[in-house]
């Protein structure tokens, strides 16, 4: 019966960091910068949460840069502009970054009622030895 809470808790976990990532994307959505810019003047690198599972079959997320993690974009005002007009931007899509929060808050939702299941079981097994 514990490891139906450790898996729970495994992904949990796993939804947590990919909610993570995506608020991390999305906070940092207008932090452009200098194309090819290093330090100061370098733009946020977009990141992707990818899943997998250990050895044991839990759930786990590694982050990564998104490819490619930044777009070009025409801004020919922002200080940041190169001498064509461009700045660099992380290549953040909101509506994806949404939709990616709303799958893992499902998921975190259904990882939270396996301890509903399992102190149903655990009642039903004291009834049973009673």
């Amino acid at each position: 019966m514990t490891s139906i809470l450790g898996s729970a808790i495994s992904g949990m976990a796993a939804a947590t960091k990919r909610v993570e990532v995506s608020a991390q994307n999305l906070v940092n959505t207008n932090t452009v910068g200098t194309p090819g810019a290093k330090g100061e003047n370098e733009s946020y690198k977009a990141v992707e949460p990818v899943q997998t599972t250990d050895e044991a079959g839990a759930p786990t997320v590694k982050v990564r840069e998104k490819d490619p993690a930044t777009v070009h974009v025409y801004a020919p005002q922002n200080p940041l502009a190169n001498e064509d007009g461009l700045v660099e931007s992380p290549n953040v899509d909101m509506a994806e970054e949404i939709i990616n929060q709303n799958v893992a808050l499902q998921s975190y939702r259904t990882n939270a009622k396996m301890f509903e299941v399992w102190n149903e079981l655990q009642k039903v097994t004291l009834d049973l030895k009673s």
